[in-house]
């Protein structure tokens, strides 16, 4: 999603400058010096952008075991290979992921639960049923393990997807502590030519590590959050009030490839495909280069020009991702270093705050240092469902996010989810459904339902002026008038697509802040 979409943001531009003045001067050099082509640390410089480990499928299986434990801070993590990371999972459509994942977290966590994990593969058009994408019932407990088979929809748009741990009520803990991995599903040439042969980074956004403690992590921001309701409801005008200034709860660095600052190569005019995940709990990203254009090529796995009338690619001078998102963008080397920044993104005047930051450096690394690239056309049969407009819908739904007065317990249609529960709505497979997803609060939601994507319509009524396909969409908060009273919901107006025969079963929709999922909104789904 661009700037555009994103709601009352302020734009503060003059302090990247001071930040990359700050880089260039800790490395002792010249902006336009070729930095050291290495995978260390570079001594009095950022880090070099890490590469993450992969696992790429062979015979049409990507095989890999998994397991959930603790690390040596105490705080849940993946371990791949006896290392702690979440390698990158790279198929082509058609393929099948098989992993095998051990729990081996202990048997109850800091909040006094039971400690289960399990995995969603987040945005993949798969069956909602074991032992595939399923994560209703699925749930592997401490000292237990489930055997995952996935199958990639031969269908499936070529584009970046991810996986994470889905337990409800402890999402938050196991995705804010780095539960979480990319999938990149090959053959985005076939789609986008042009892509062809550039230098491909796959870049993982993460919140900082929660605290090893469950409950000293979620209360601290929980008792910020109800100190911001209280003072909404003693101010006579919100209308003014913004999440964006630094405060005192925000201090941590998001990382980067699990890095805090790292330098980026890229020479001078050349153009590099970034496939970027943010892969937070609760903090969007506002990604932007000074002075640099990116050319948006995919979103949330689906390449553009795969919605029917759409362009290949759309010059955007940022990208709003928010927590689940994924862009894919090609980014054209500038004449000297510039700063990769998250512009403050503004989530309501009782939304999670996102100052703004800085996450890296472009250098000039002379094109030697060593990434991946951008795969040949692989000559791909696919059907191409996603390029076929979709029918009008046959059902029109009314969706309200609400909470409680705390900001602390979250609803949907006035109910918090219940696992035991039936299914919200049922419907039918083969069509499409309009739902208009409404906000009633002071701070903004990020919807996601599980198995297919959808076309945002309009937001707030204002029609969508580049429409493309999509599995996650901020829902502005609600507007305040002059006075308190005057209070008008937010809506986002979406064509959902459940045409894909295979995903027939129940799955989930909800906000993907994962506090708010944990604690209560979200709700099932049945198609049949």
């Amino acid at each position: 999603m661009t700037s555009r979409a994103a709601p009352n943001r302020l734009l503060r531009q003059a302090w990247p400058l001071t930040v990359l003045i700050f880089l260039i001067g800790c490395g002792g050099g010249h902006a336009t010096a070729p930095a050291v082509a290495t995978q260390a640390p570079l001594p009095g410089n950022p880090s070099t952008l890490p590469v993450i480990s992969e696992v790429t499928s062979s015979n049409g299986i990507a095989a890999l075991s998994l397991t959930a434990a603790l690390d040596p801070a105490g705080r849940p993590a993946f371990f791949w290979q006896g290392s702690e990371v979440a390698p990158t999972i790279r198929v082509q459509p058609g393929d099948e992921i098989h992993l095998h994942y051990q729990n081996n977290l202990p048997l109850y966590c800091g909040l006094g639960l039971i400690s289960d994990s399990n995995l969603h593969f987040h945005g993949l058009t798969t069956a909602p049923n074991q032992p595939g994408d399923e994560v209703i019932a699925t749930n592997a407990a401490p000292g237990s393990s489930f055997d995952y088979v996935v199958k990639i929809n031969p269908d499936q748009p070529p584009g970046l997807y991810w996986y994470h741990a889905h337990p409800h009520g402890l999402t938050n803990w196991e995705v804010g502590n780095g539960m979480a991995g990319a999938i990149v599903v090959e053959g985005i040439a076939d789609e986008v030519p042009s892509l062809a042969g550039l230098r491909e980074r796959v870049i993982v956004l993460r919140d900082p590590p929660n605290d090893p403690s469950v409950a000293a992590s979620e209360t601290a921001p929980q008792l910020a959050k109800m100190r911001r309701m209280a003072a909404l409801r003693s101010a006579a005008d919100t209308s003014s009030s913004t999440s964006c200034p630094a405060i005192a709860e925000t201090t941590k660095t998001p990382t980067i490839n699990g890095v805090t600052m790292a330098t980026i190569g890229i020479q001078p005019g050349e153009r590099q495909l970034w496939r970027i995940v943010n892969a937070s709990g609760q903090r969007h990203f506002d990604l932007a280069i000074p002075g640099v254009q990116l050319q948006l090529v995919a979103q949330d796995g689906v390449p553009l020009v795969d919605y029917a009338g759409a362009t290949p690619t759309q010059s955007v001078s940022d990208v709003v991702i928010p927590p689940a998102g994924r862009a894919e963008v090609v980014v054209t080397g500038p004449s000297g270093a510039q700063p990769l920044v998250s512009n403050c993104y503004n989530a309501g005047p009782a939304g999670d705050p996102n100052p703004e930051i800085a996450l890296g450096v472009l250098v000039n690394d002379g094109g030697v240092t060593a990434t991946a690239r951008v795969r040949k056309p692989l000559g791909l049969r696919m059907k191409l469902a996603y390029r076929v407009a979709p029918p009008p819908p046959t059902v029109q739904r009314t969706i309200h996010f609400q909470e409680d007065s705390s900001g602390t317990r979250f609803f949907i249609n006035g109910a918090a989810y219940d696992p035991a529960g039936s299914p919200a709505y049922t419907v039918t497979a083969g069509t499409t459904e309009e739902w208009t997803v409404e906000n009633d609060t002071d701070e903004v939601h990020a919807f996601h339902i599980h198995q297919v994507h959808f076309i945002v319509e309009s937001t707030n009524g204002v029609p969508n002026p580049t429409p493309h396909w999509l599995d996650m969409v901020d829902v502005p908060p609600q507007a305040h008038g002059v006075q308190s009273y005057q209070i008008t919901p937010s809506t986002v107006k979406l064509l959902i697509d459940f045409r894909d025969p295979v995903i027939r079963g129940t799955f989930l929709f909800h906000c993907h802040l994962t506090e708010h999922e944990d604690n209560g909104m979200m709700a099932k789904v049945a198609a049949q």
